[in-house]
Formats: structure tokens, C-alpha cells, sequence
């Protein structure tokens, strides 16, 4: 394998590579004063993706518990954000402090190494708990309504995002083989983050420019099926040529890794997209459009991350 500092610098490059091109498209576009504002959106994106890799960079050259502590803050935002948008009764809101407690005990299993409590932690104890600790209030109005929407919550925002620090832990959950689990365990998650970012590019982008035909007319305008085939089309070629450089992954593998993370990203756009247009969640707020600040920049990822975790982990380690 490449040097550590080769490695990062290549995943690097692509990460360039996609915020130039978003950074020229927008500056024609207010050039022209024409459109600029949609791209906005995807600006603010990129810069959040930056982020993300930065920390993963510096987990990889210094210590993977900077991406642990990390991303334990990252759920914790998403996770207040999300529920800053429901609409919610006194009695909800004391159960959302049992779902923020359960975001430290999630990465506590992952430092540890205990992929077998991790895995079932979530979906299952904590499944199993909030609906007692509804129960015991003095009201059970709106009893399913709350229990649901807090296990949602914990689910994408914080179960499936979760999955990015298990890469680091590899070579202590690994099935197989220590040597390739030491070897290429925290570059995966360097493989997802540039293919998972630049999938939602191609098809934000595409979709905006010469989207014809919309795929989600309700839940998400602004995708279309000419920017969803297009960003997977891409995504896929990226696959093949990143791979090589920090995977084990032969050219067919890395085919479909790079068409399941384009396909998965597009579906957690879309189930996010819902969710927030569901009865569950309000677009305004005393009249006052709802920004998110958080979600819509890892709506993605919410897919993209247990699924190929879950691809890599069972199929090489």
C-alpha cells in the first residue's frame, strides 16, 4: 500500500476536485445574476463534507478517537435538530433526554470494540426501553406518535451515522484477516466520504441544470432521474478509480460498492426528504421557515454508511 500521507493526499484531491467544480458553476451562475441562489445549498454542503474528511484525515494520521469523539457530536447535533422540528408535548420531550443519553453508551460499545452490543443496542434494547419510559408518565396521549418518532431519530441520526467510526475499529471486530483489517479498516471510510459527497453533487447539480423529469414530486423536487442516474453513473466510475489506491476491492466489487453507495445515497436524500414533510416534522415555526443546519448535509449518509460498512465488513473482513 501507498504511504499514509500519499493516501490521504489522493482522497484529498478528489475532495478538491468536486469543490472547485461547485465553486465555479456558482460563481458564473451570480456572475450572470441567474439561479445562484440554488446552488447555495450544495455550497454549504460541500463545506460541511470538508469537514468531515478534515477530522477523518487527522483520525487517520494521529488517533482514531478523534473521528469517535467527532461523530458522537455530530449525532448529538443531528439528533437535537431533529427533534427541534417535531411537533412535541412536554412528556416527548423527557424522553428525548433517554435518547440522548443512549448516544454516549452507542460510542462507548464502538470504543470498546463490541461490534456484537453495538449492532443490537440501538435496534433492540433501546427499542425495547423507550416505550417504558413513556409508559410510567402521567399522560399516554400521543404514547406511539413519540416512542416512534425518538426510535426514528436514534435509528438514522445516530445508529446509521455511528457506522463511519466502526472503520477505525476494524482490526478489532475484523471476521478474517488482522493484517488487511489493520491495512485498509479506516481508509474505507476515506473511500466513502469523497463518493458519497460527490454522488449528491452530480445529482444536485445535474438535476438543477438539465433535470427534466422528477423522481420524487412531493417529498423532493429537486431531484430527477436524469441527476440520480448521472450522480450513481458517476459515483461508480469513482469507485473503480479510487479503489485501487486504498481498497482490497477487485474492479467488480468496486463496480458495486460504487453503484450501491449512489444508489443508497439517493435513498437516504429522499427518506430524510419525507420525513421532514411528514405530519411528523413542521416547515415552519410561528411562521418562519425551519433551516436545517445539520440533517440535510447527512441525509446521505445515513444510508451510504451501515450499508457499506455492512458490504465490506461480511464480503472482506
Amino acid at each position: 500500500m501507498n504511504s499514509t500521507f500519499y493516501v490521504v493526499y489522493v482522497v484529498f484531491l478528489v475532495l478538491i476536485a468536486v469543490s472547485l467544480l461547485v465553486s465555479v458553476i456558482t460563481y458564473f451562475q451570480k456572475r450572470k445574476n441567474k439561479g445562484a441562489n440554488k446552488y447555495e445549498e450544495l455550497v454549504i454542503r460541500t463545506k460541511l463534507w470538508w469537514g468531515m474528511a478534515t477530522i477523518f484525515g487527522l483520525s487517520f494520521l494521529v488517533h482514531p478517537n478523534v473521528s469517535l469523539l467527532s461523530l458522537m457530536v455530530l449525532c448529538f447535533l443531528a439528533l437535537r435538530e431533529y427533534f427541534s422540528m417535531l411537533e412535541t408535548r412536554k412528556h416527548d420531550r423527557r424522553l428525548f433526554i433517554w435518547a440522548y443519553l443512549a448516544i454516549p453508551i452507542n460510542f462507548y460499545w464502538i470504543y470498546i470494540g463490541w461490534y456484537g452490543m453495538f449492532i443490537v443496542f440501538i435496534p433492540i434494547y433501546v427499542f425495547l426501553f423507550l416505550p417504558l419510559a413513556r409508559l410510567f408518565q402521567k399522560s399516554s396521549a400521543g404514547f406511539l406518535k413519540s416512542v416512534s418518532m425518538t426510535q426514528w431519530g436514534l435509528m438514522l441520526l445516530v445508529f446509521g451515522l455511528s457506522h463511519l467510526a466502526l472503520f477505525a475499529k476494524m482490526p478489532e471486530i475484523t471476521r478474517h484477516d488482522v493484517g488487511i483489517a489493520t491495512q485498509y479498516g479506516a481508509l474505507m471510510v476515506l473511500f466513502l466520504i469523497p463518493l458519497t459527497q460527490a454522488n449528491d453533487v452530480i445529482q444536485y447539480m445535474v438535476s438543477k441544470k438539465w433535470g427534466k423529469r422528477k423522481v420524487l414530486p412531493v417529498a423532493n423536487p429537486d431531484l430527477t432521474w436524469e441527476g440520480v442516474m448521472a450522480g450513481i453513473l458517476g459515483t461508480t466510475l469513482l469507485a473503480v478509480v479510487i479503489a485501487p489506491w486504498i481498497t482490497p476491492m477487485s474492479v467488480p466489487f468496486s463496480v458495486f460498492a460504487g453503484f450501491l453507495i449512489g444508489a443508497t445515497g439517493f435513498f437516504g436524500t429522499a427518506v430524510m426528504s419525507a420525513l421532514k414533510r411528514n405530519f411528523f416534522l413542521r416547515e415552519t415555526v410561528d411562521g418562519q421557515v425551519i433551516e436545517s443546519k445539520t440533517i440535510n448535509k447527512v441525509d446521505s449518509l445515513t444510508y451510504t454508511a451501515p450499508v457499506f460498512f455492512h458490504l465490506v465488513y461480511w464480503a472482506i473482513f
